[in-house]
């Protein structure tokens, strides 16, 4: 039987999975359409014990809680709780700790764009994420404990080694997936498989969202994630909005996740800057497209004008360390050396630059991570059912707030 190495950290099925630590050697997933290889593959997969599924699926959670993950994981809980507060806009029973919000059928895009430090794009780790939703209740009855209220009363950013904040109470129904390449897509199908959520959800391909094609019965969502869509011109970006929400049912809430243009600084840290923008030149001359992210205040605008109500809007500041830096700039190094338009001098001259600019970056970042005015953005709309009156949206972002926890969570 064909096996695979199991994922670091390892991503398990759920609680309520009835499997042993290997499957079973007559299951086979069918999944109409899919290459009979990758079946057998997803199908032999080594499956972990149940309480070992709990328990990392339980360390995904607290990670996000604690922001250990960085600016995905906080930004990932900061759409749970955005969720919780459009549902539950009273706070709901205040007596009780069995509401939760839905994210109902999720439509789950991720398309690929030039990113400007390790991992945007990826929203951080969408099937352990979205596995954490699913088998939110169980994990909650797992630790014996309570899910935060709806009223979000108990709910902070934790520290690092605080264990004691709630699970945020959030489910799903089902889900698909849309993925840029064949190969990112049959990546996170494996991790599916690992997490038990394949047979929850269906995968596609497609590497801008003008060409997403929604056959069959599901084309229309009550949630919809879409990250590393909102890069083009004015015109273009427009067009991306208006497909995307073209998918949302009467009532449905889009989260459009993406990158302010990055601002000047005039302090030792625009080295950053000039990393980024020797990077883009050399691309361009390379004959890549330039990249062109959009600020929120268009998104915001855009949404408006389509008839969709912005009920959020928040910055949050990306902080690289050294080395995100060192690994952009490595990466940009690499392009450069693989360029088949760019000539031998001009590979030498934009390796340099980086060279001389890196090593300014490196004395700045020793003493920590480098803020040089790059923000992601996480904008919420809702479409309005029928009958339901439009509130004013809203156009300006604000900068993320970290919740504190103070004595009155007690």
């Amino acid at each position: 039987q064909q096996h695979v190495n199991k994922p670091n950290p390892p991503p398990p099925p759920p609680p309520t999975a009835t499997t042993s630590s290997v499957q079973d050697d007559n299951f086979m997933y069918n999944i109409p359409g899919e290459d009979p290889q990758l079946l057998q593959l997803l199908s032999s997969l080594e499956i972990y014990e149940v309480h070992e599924m709990r328990e990392a699926l339980e360390q995904i959670l607290q990670e996000m809680e604690s922001n250990v993950g960085g600016i995905t994981t906080l930004m990932q809980r900061h759409v749970e709780r955005t969720l919780i507060q459009h549902q539950f806009p009273n706070g709901g029973d205040a007596t009780t700790t069995d509401e939760y919000a839905t994210f109902g059928s999720l439509l789950d895009i991720s398309t690929e764009y030039s990113v400007s430090w390790n991992g945007s794009t990826e929203f951080g780790g969408k099937p352990s994420w979205v596995a954490s939703i699913l088998y939110r209740n169980d994990i909650v009855e797992y630790e014996e404990t309570e899910p935060c209220r709806v009223d979000l009363q108990d709910d902070y950013d934790a520290e690092v080694d605080d264990d004691e904040c709630c699970l945020l109470p959030v489910t799903i129904e089902d889900y698909v997936g849309v993925r840029p390449t064949q190969e990112k897509k049959e990546e996170h199908m494996i991790l599916s498989a690992y997490w038990d959520i394949l047979d929850h959800g269906t995968w596609l391909v497609s590497s801008t969202v003008m060409d997403l094609k929604l056959g069959g019965s599901q084309n229309k969502f009550d949630t919809i994630v879409a990250n590393g869509a909102l890069t083009g011109t004015d015109e273009e970006v427009g067009a991306i909005m208006k497909k995307v929400t073209s998918f949302l049912k009467p009532g449905g809430v889009v989260f459009f996740v993406g990158i302010e243009p990055i601002g000047k600084v005039d302090g030792p840290e625009k080295g950053y800057n000039e990393i980024l923008e020797q990077i883009e030149s050399a691309k361009q001359l390379g004959g890549e497209e330039p990249t062109r992210n959009v600020p929120a205040t268009f998104i915001n605008k855009s949404l408006d004008k389509l008839g969709l109500n912005v009920f959020s809007s928040v910055l949050f500041p990306i902080l690289p360390t050294l080395d995100d830096v060192r690994e952009a700039t490595n990466s940009g190094k690499s392009w450069i050396a693989e360029s088949k338009v760019l000539t031998p001098d001009m590979k030498k001259q934009y390796t340099a630059k980086l060279d001389t600019l890196m090593k300014r970056v490196a004395r700045v970042a020793k003493v920590g991570a480098v803020f040089a005015r790059e923000y992601q953005y996480i904008v919420a709309a809702e479409l309005p059912g029928d009958g339901k009156m439009t509130k004013e949206s809203v156009i300006e972002p604000t900068i993320y707030e970290p919740k504190v926890w103070n004595e009155e969570m007690e």
